[in-house]
């Protein structure tokens, strides 16, 4: 599990939804955050044909990040109708409607689905929707910051700062709570694509070239993961514990010189399942490779 991270502060777990009489009700609030740049074209909600990849980014970029400009981070003010927190300004960026959902729905089948973070493209999201409300956050990827991928450029609403575009790991390192996210509006979302199925993984796990211990190529976070198919190999023993079943999937972190792309993960790390069982979250068995 990753360390409290201080000045991240996102939205509450249980505010997903504000009417619009509570919106009404909080007009106070928005006309106190007069100084807040003004209503720009990309702002309010867009309709699905309107949500690109780039209009993601143009519209985080509306906030001002990094400038004297910048909208102030608070979890019970809004901006042209959206709050300023983490979730409010991600929603925003994707066009969803005012207020904006929290981190926790933005992480749900609803709004977005898991990917490896070796697959983000810019306006995907990067989540943590595990921690408590001090600790919950979620980040706009923009693009990566050097050829290894060991950082990347993202737009973000942070605690104790307001609207930022800096160079974040977050999801990256060993233990980490953060998962990449593809929103439905950018073709995420719902079931996965044919040849896909969800699992989920109880802890951070060594992906090998081949279905036993001999190859590491990198790491599958610890999370909802999708995986290709399974295959039998080599066992993998903890106590009584073991599972001889391999799970073929993409990685989240690739070892240097190594392919993280079709690396198999002992189903042993599968949290819902027992010794030699291999099946997805549906409880279906995943197909053999």
């Amino acid at each position: 599990m990753s360390s409290k991270r201080p000045f991240i502060r996102c939205a509450i777990t249980g505010v997903a939804v504000v009417s619009v009489a509570s919106f009404t009700a909080a007009g106070a609030l928005t006309a106190s955050a007069a100084t807040i740049a003004s209503r720009s074209p990309h702002s309010g909600r867009a309709t699905a044909a309107d949500v690109t990849r780039e209009s993601v980014i143009a519209r985080a970029k509306t906030w001002n990040p990094g400038t004297p400009q910048r909208v102030p981070y608070n979890q019970h003010a809004y901006h042209n109708g959206y709050r300023t927190d983490c979730s409010g300004y991600a929603s925003m960026a994707l066009g969803l409607k005012p207020p904006g959902v929290n981190t926790v729905t933005l992480a749900s089948p609803s709004v977005s689905s898991p990917i490896a973070m070796s697959a983000l493209l810019p306006g995907d999201l990067v989540i943590d929707a595990i921690g408590d409300s001090n600790t919950r956050h979620a980040v706009i990827f923009e693009q990566w910051a050097n050829p290894g991928h060991t950082s990347y450029w993202a737009y973000e609403q942070r605690g104790g700062y307001g609207t930022d575009h800096r160079v974040l790991t977050y999801g990256l390192k060993a233990g980490s709570q953060f998962h990449a996210y593809r929103p439905r509006v950018l073709g995420g979302g719902g079931n996965p694509s044919p040849g896909k199925f969800w699992v989920d993984t109880f802890s951070n796990a060594t992906g090998y070239r081949e279905p036993n211990t001999n190859d590491p190529q990198g790491t599958l976070n610890k999370g909802t993961n999708y995986v290709y198919c399974r295959m039998w190999g080599a066992e993998v023993r903890h106590g009584g514990d073991f599972n001889h079943w391999w799970l073929r999937t993409d990685l989240d972190r690739t070892n240097p010189g190594k392919n993280g792309n079709g690396a198999y993960v002992s189903a042993y790390y599968l949290a819902k399942w027992g010794n030699d069982e291999a099946k997805d979250n549906s409880g279906q068995d995943i197909p053999n490779c």
